[in-house]
């Protein structure tokens, strides 16, 4: 079974440049279909089935809305522990994925494909033993750091992930771009000689989900409108999530952030940069995934989880009555940055493009940028 439907890109073209995107998603009400009448620990279990990517994700934001749901009473009965751990490996997969396969291969370079099969290898028997105790869990994040970060250093960085993130000025950063032989260097040196500021969006990126923003700014649209999950803001406007988004303040960031704005360009950059921080961070023994999941509840009977993933801010809002799901809400990282008015939008319009082979190329790159958790198309319509 599966629930993730796709997303349509309509690009209105005058021949030379877009003149107006729109967005369209098939699956934002899917899991409210789904899911309504199960009992909790039912809905637990069949939530990362329903999902072919992040369903370590998507469980955990399940079990933990469902659990702020039930509070202390009976209907947490079963539900499965919360483990931030196995989300934190799971977006490390994930950005190894886009780093190795999307991005080479939306600039026409072989995708590293068979760099993969020993990070999911890795991932899988790590996600297995953090469900163990905690002193055997962090054990299981330290080994699963080393032997990914041995995967990085040879297939992403050229070098040790602490020793390229030492590398925190954009200077440093394209020397690295322009000379190291790697995949991920080799596209982003592309990108910068093909299309430097491709997908550059003016959308202001998502803060920090301390508590009292995140109640000012973003729960009562949720409560009080029943479409949020289709187009979501941030206190009434749309923000980009993703790793961008949470690496903001580190220096490399800001100072490319400086340089050259929200680019597709960027945001790659932005990926690397979270991928060294997460397998350097994972071999230190203290908390490792601070802030990956998050839950509130919000009334009697109702909960909300905040899950952070490779692709941005995954929100799971249940409301239980009488043991069974009576309202479940599922707000996708693609919903953020595909809004109506996001961060896609702002970086497609006015782009310029030759032919319309160029324009849906350098659409795609800057879909993959932004990495939707669908499958999407785009349609080109001539605009007069």
């Amino acid at each position: 079974m599966s629930i993730e439907g796709e997303i349509t890109v309509t690009l209105h073209w005058d021949g030379q440049r877009v003149q107006h995107v729109g967005l369209a998603s098939t699956r934002p009400l899917a899991a409210s279909r789904v899911l309504l009448g199960r009992a909790p620990a039912e809905a637990a279990a069949l939530v990362p089935r329903l999902y072919a990517l992040c369903g370590q994700a998507q469980g955990a934001a399940c079990a933990a809305a469902l659990r702020a749901a039930a509070g202390h009473d009976g209907e947490a009965e079963g539900l499965p522990e919360v483990n931030a751990g196995a989300v934190v490996l799971e977006a490390l997969q994930e950005t190894l994925w886009r780093l190795l396969i999307d991005a080479p291969r939306s600039l026409s370079l072989p995708p590293q494909a068979a760099a993969l099969a020993p990070v999911r290898a890795a991932v899988a028997q790590a996600i297995a033993a953090v469900k163990a105790p905690p002193a055997e869990s962090q054990a299981a994040l330290a080994a699963a750091a080393g032997a990914l970060g041995e995967i990085a250093q040879e297939q992403v960085y050229g070098e040790a992930p602490a020793t390229w993130l030492a590398r925190a000025d954009p200077a440093a950063f394209d020397a690295w771009r322009d000379t190291a032989a790697t995949l991920p260097a080799r596209a982003l040196a592309r990108l910068a000689a093909t299309t430097p500021g491709l997908g550059r969006s003016d959308t202001a990126l998502m803060p920090g989900l301390d508590d009292a923003a995140w109640w000012s700014a973003v729960v009562p649209a949720l409560l009080q409108d029943p479409l949020f999950a289709q187009a979501p803001t941030w206190d009434g406007r749309p923000v980009e999530t993703g790793a961008l988004a949470r690496r903001q303040a580190q220096p490399l960031v800001a100072a490319l952030i400086a340089r050259e704005g929200h680019s597709a360009a960027t945001r790659f950059a932005a990926r690397l940069v979270e991928l060294a921080t997460l397998l350097v961070d994972l071999e230190s023994p203290r908390d490792n995934a601070p802030g990956w999941v998050r839950a509130w509840t919000l009334a009697e009977g109702t909960g909300l989880a905040a899950v952070q993933t490779a692709r941005g801010l995954l929100m799971h809002h249940s409301r239980l009555a009488h043991g069974r799901i009576a309202d479940y809400r599922v707000v996708a990282p693609t919903e953020w940055n595909f809004h109506p008015q996001g961060a896609l939008f702002r970086g497609i319009v006015g782009t310029e493009a030759p032919d319309e082979a160029t324009l849906r190329s350098r659409t795609a790159l800057a879909v993959h940028a932004l990495d939707p958790c669908v499958g999407f198309r785009i349609e080109v319509v001539p605009h007069a």
